[in-house]
């Protein structure tokens, strides 16, 4: 058996971890993985070797200010909007050579709706997605703006997770990064409306049957696309870190073969 290639980029001062499988004939394409809030990279790292396996070249960034990329000094960071991480992912998506498919967790689900109002896509896939204002605020109240967001163990716990072991919960909790302010509040807000019919790429929209967090429900996110969800029963909402949720991986590979263009 031949082993993955994993491979580092600095694109811009963002870190992109690439994998590849090199007994693979013909690509199918590439996937860049954009994380949710407080991740980086290694949010994906379980999947992406099932993606590379089966002929798509996946390519996880980390924001800035999230594991391996550039620093922001602190009155940039707390300013950080989402359309600014949106600009980062348009960044990488030019290095990872159109068109690409783009995979959004969470925030980064919101983030990747903007990308793909305004830059052609093979498909556009979302995993317990924070859904656009039309849906609605998620969030009655905001955080202070003078400091970054940060979560406790027992919150990531009860609010991400269905079923994890404290060992995989203290790796997490090493790896989490604080989280701008205004980025938080402006996609909990419900302010940021994204044009879903200047979307013209296949959408496939994915979550847990139940998620614990706040973010809008897959049903309602995938209603807006008029798509049907992929409901993943025994998840949390970072179902990527969790055993039931390994599965997910060959389904949305399974989705793109028959939908994402080439």
């Amino acid at each position: 058996m031949v082993a993955l290639e994993w491979t580092n980029h600095d694109v811009d001062g963002l870190l992109v971890r690439e994998v590849r499988d090199p007994a693979v004939i013909e690509e199918q394409g590439r996937i860049v993985l954009v994380p949710g809030s407080l991740h980086g990279w290694w949010a994906f790292e379980r999947w992406m070797p099932m993606f590379a396996e089966s002929g798509w070249t996946a390519l996880a960034m980390s924001l800035p200010n999230h594991t391996g990329s550039r620093a922001l000094a602190d009155a940039e960071y707390l300013a950080r909007t989402p359309e600014d991480y949106a600009t980062d992912v348009l960044t990488v998506l030019d290095h990872a050579a159109p068109p690409a498919v783009l995979l959004g967790h969470s925030m980064g689900g919101l983030v990747a709706q903007l990308v793909a109002e305004r830059h052609p896509l093979a498909a556009l896939v979302l995993v317990s997605s924070v859904g656009p204002g039309q849906l609605g605020p998620m969030r009655s109240t905001s955080y202070p703006t003078d400091r970054p967001v940060t979560i406790t163990r027992e919150e990531a716990r009860e609010q991400w997770f269905q079923h994890i072991s404290e060992a995989d919960l203290d790796t997490v909790m090493a790896r989490l990064s604080p989280e701008s302010p205004t980025v938080v509040n402006d996609y909990s807000a419900g302010t940021i409306y994204i044009d879903t019919g200047s979307i013209h790429c296949p959408v496939l929209v994915v979550g847990p049957e139940k998620d614990h967090t706040p973010v809008h429900d897959t049903r309602s996110v995938a209603s807006l696309y008029g798509v049907n969800p992929v409901l993943v029963p025994d998840v949390g909402h970072d179902l990527m870190l969790e055993d039931a949720g390994l599965p997910t991986a060959s389904t949305i590979t399974h989705w793109l073969d028959g939908h994402a263009r080439r």
